[in-house]
């Protein structure tokens, strides 16, 4: 957990997401012009798209059946204090985009990461909080580096920011270097298929690498380099993802979070699920 608070800590990334708070100053308050919220307000309800197998951010609890995690208790709260009714849609992953431009869901929370794509083609709330994208192995195995995994397999989700880290300029030696690629469901079929062979290596959230180094101590480790950091694939920030224009919803869902961060509500959700507060909305 100590790792894990340094990386959080660390100011390794300055991104220019243009969240909708932005947005609405630098168009003199547009937030108010759309209807977005007031469609809300009207249905009572708001959609929240996610994945139901992304730990612990959300993931459907094995033992009760229910859907549980960090940003599904930050939106509970959210929609609790804008008196509107939570609904969790569990999507496709790899189809989050059209399932939120088909209108079937309102938004995306669920450890979605900022991209500069997604910044021109949806609305983006401000970030509240930074991840790494990392290579976890067997605790046993050999692999220590990148290079030890030479002509090795490396399990990677469809659509997941892990995938876009390894496509990028920075990882094509190393993605280069593999001598497969093989795509999986979601992390917990990856996490078992490295456990029975299948697969050498996966790439994935720290965030979630780091819930099953916590729930099954002893039976993966995160390749790190020699002055224990971890080996990073890339940096990023986790953001709301808005249909494009959806500002006035957005805009109140951001607004909600400064108050839950000035009143320490944030700060008490962040420690039950990481033992401290990792979260980096500003009040």
């Amino acid at each position: 957990m100590k790792k894990f608070a340094a990386f959080l800590l660390a100011a390794l990334t300055a991104l220019t997401a243009a969240s909708c708070s932005a947005e609405a100053e630098n168009t003199g308050g547009s937030a108010a012009a759309d209807d977005s919220w007031d469609k809300i307000v009207e249905k009572g309800q708001v959609v929240m798209g996610m994945d139901d197998a992304f730990p612990p951010m959300g993931y459907t609890d094995t033992e009760t059946g229910e859907l549980v995690g960090f940003d599904i208790d930050v939106a509970t709260e959210v929609f609790r204090r804008l008196d509107v009714e939570l609904k969790l849609q569990p999507i496709e992953w790899n189809t989050k985009e059209m399932e939120l431009d088909g209108g079937n869901v309102d938004l995306l929370w669920n450890g979605y990461s900022y991209t500069e794509e997604r910044d021109e083609k949806q609305t983006l709330s401000n970030p509240y909080m930074k991840n790494n994208q990392v290579i976890m192995v067997q605790a046993e195995s050999s692999y220590q580096t990148l290079e030890d995994l030479a002509g090795k397999s490396l399990g990677v989700q469809a659509d997941s920011s892990a995938e876009s880290a390894l496509n990028s300029e920075d990882a094509k030696e190393f993605k280069d270097s593999l001598s497969e690629i093989i795509p999986v469901d979601d992390y917990s079929k990856a996490v078992l298929e490295i456990q029975n062979g299948l697969i050498d290596a996966i790439a994935i959230d720290e965030v979630v690498a780091r819930f099953y180094l916590t729930n099954d101590p002893g039976a993966y480790r995160i390749l790190e380099n020699d002055d224990g950091t971890v080996i990073s694939l890339a940096v990023e920030d986790y953001v709301i993802g808005f249909r494009q224009g959806d500002e006035a919803l957005c805009q109140k869902v951001n607004d909600t979070l400064k108050e839950m961060k000035a009143d320490g509500t944030l700060a008490e959700i962040s420690e039950k699920w990481f033992g401290e507060d990792v979260t980096t909305i500003e009040a």
